[in-house]
């Protein structure tokens, strides 16, 4: 059930108790004959009922704003020196905090600041500047667990429990704005598609090159239950969970993403409520594909590894590897974006209703814009050595070795002419492998 306030629940046992005594007290005037009056005439020496005396403290009780008196608590001042002295003078300091280099930092300001969310124009409850409230947002994307938990934030960076949640779901907002977004997450240029093609070449060979996307699935686990058709979200790792499809190039780069569905939903299927499948003959022209692992239906445009028996005959282990070889770039897409952004390894929002569901998928997707709004304008940090990439390898290690090897049931019209291509694609390695050989030999 949904959680209630201490206001709630005073008023609910409250009403409770006059309930019970209304009934008691009726009974008891049937029983009792009712007392001669004494001629005073003083009402205020008349004995009130119980209650009546508690009815009179439940509308007070709902008469005041605050239910406890109102404490001043010392803050932190980390605000203050991040965005002051650690910004000039150690950026390392800064991108830890914030995950974001101080030069990404400015130009997400640059982006987001004319949204109106940020310009209410009222005289009398002025906002944070813009660049605070990015920075709050920003710290709670970036971490996990207890300690970003509202209170916490607010006592360590300075600021009103309130004004943390005001702030984040500000930035968050102007984040998902479709000009903003669109931005970010975008479908490649010509050139960007022929270097993914390039790097796929490179790994594989010349007539796989047209398979130059990958397509994989992450759970963003809840730290609670929902209260919303909670069963629904609990996934095959036995946590409360959100299902993302990241559709993403070699270079990490995310273009595409589909979410919102239930952790307890399979990968394949979550993938047909993406925007690719409904849309591959335009997306994916003249033959191209999409990668994806075992756990996805195998149809033309999208090729998967062999699985279990098919896996042991002969050359389908070759091929597999060869698969691996381009695959793994989407697995590594799915760490950086959690190394970086923390807060998706367990987010701490509680899915109560459809509106709740709603800000747990946009703080997602907040999280995947400035993620590869900061590839953009990061490209001088080397991503082999990023830290943020090398903790989300760890990650993605992790889930890949508590996770269950899932069989895919693909029985769809689609899957013999699937097999034939990637009987096909095969042929077409081991040809080019062959000839290889051929060629050092005859040197």
């Amino acid at each position: 059930m949904p959680r209630q306030t201490e206001r709630q629940q005073e008023s609910d046992e409250i009403l409770e108790l006059i309930a019970i005594l209304k009934v008691l007290e009726a009974a008891r005037e049937e029983d009792e004959p009712p007392l001669p009056d004494d001629g005073n005439g003083d009402d205020e020496d008349a004995e009130r009922p119980l209650s009546e005396l508690l009815m009179l403290g439940l509308i007070s009780l709902h008469g005041q704003r605050y239910l406890n008196e109102r404490r001043h608590i010392p803050k932190g001042n980390v605000l203050t020196v991040l965005l002051g002295d650690w910004k000039h003078n150690f950026p390392d300091f800064f991108r830890s905090y914030l995950r974001v280099t101080p030069t990404t930092f400015d130009a997400l300001i640059h982006a987001i600041e004319d949204d109106p969310i940020f310009h209410n124009n009222s005289d009398t409850a002025d906002q944070l500047p813009v660049d605070v409230q990015l920075a709050v947002a920003l710290y709670r994307f970036g971490h996990y667990g207890n300690g970003v938990s509202v209170r916490k934030v607010g006592l360590q960076l300075g600021l009103g429990f309130g004004t943390v949640v005001k702030s984040t779901r500000r930035v968050i907002a102007a984040l998902c704005r479709d000009r903003v977004r669109k931005a970010a997450i975008r479908w490649p240029s010509d050139e960007e598609k022929e270097i993914a093609k390039q790097w796929v070449e490179e790994k594989s060979c010349p007539a796989w090159r047209d398979g130059w996307l990958m397509v994989d699935g992450t759970l963003v686990p809840l730290y609670a239950r929902p209260a919303h058709f909670g069963n629904n979200w609990y996934d095959r790792k036995s946590n409360y969970s959100l299902n993302v499809q990241l559709i993403t190039t070699p270079d990490l780069r995310i273009i595409d993403y589909g979410i919102g569905l239930p952790g307890s939903q399979h990968d394949s299927t979550a993938w047909k409520k993406t925007r690719l499948p409904n849309e591959f003959i335009v997306l994916l022209p003249n033959g191209e594909w999409i990668w994806a692992d075992s756990a996805y239906p195998l149809q033309f445009w999208l090729m998967a590894p062999y699985k279990a028996p098919m896996k042991f005959l002969d050359g389908n282990d070759l091929f597999n590897y060869y698969v691996a070889n381009v695959r793994v770039r989407s697995e590594h897409a799915v760490g950086y974006l959690k190394g970086r952004f923390s807060s998706l390894r367990g987010l701490r929002i509680r899915i109560d209703d459809q509106d709740s569901i709603g800000f747990a998928t946009y703080w997602v997707i907040a999280c995947m814009v400035v993620h590869n709004f900061a590839m953009v304008h990061e490209r001088d940090i080397n991503m082999d050595t990023d830290t943020f990439f090398l903790e989300g390898l760890q990650v993605v290690q992790s889930e890949r070795e508590q996770a269950e090897q899932l069989d895919a049931d693909a029985r769809d019209g689609e899957l013999e002419i699937a097999e034939e291509r990637r009987t096909e694609i095969k042929q077409q390695l081991f040809e080019y492998l062959d000839a290889q050989a051929s060629n050092e030999h005859a040197e």
